[in-house]
């Protein structure tokens, strides 16, 4: 998608200007990451957001919007994502492992 690869473009132009990130900058590109996991695993299995967005209970715009990096799902709402797909999800949240 032509959104993602700018993201991307723009974060590395920002990092190499030495800028300090921004947390909505930070919170975007995660939300971007989660919606290319799901979007990536959809297509593998050759799904449409049709099929997944009625096998989850949920519009097919609103399954665009949590792809697209623009709805973020609660965890209730990736789990259906992921039974949907008869797939799981693995996210780690944070920098460093707790003990």
């Amino acid at each position: 998608m032509a959104g993602h690869s700018s993201w991307k473009v723009y974060r590395e132009q920002r990092l190499r200007e030495g800028v300090d990130a921004h947390p909505e900058y930070d919170q975007a590109g995660l939300d971007l990451r989660l919606g290319d996991m799901v979007r990536e695993r959809r297509l593998e299995l050759g799904l449409t957001q049709r099929e997944v967005a009625e096998r989850t209970g949920i519009s097919q715009p609103a399954l665009s919007r949590i792809e697209g990096g623009g709805g973020i799902p609660t965890l209730a709402m990736l789990d259906r994502i992921a039974k949907a797909m008869k797939t799981t999800f693995t996210i780690t949240v944070g920098d460093t492992a707790a003990a």
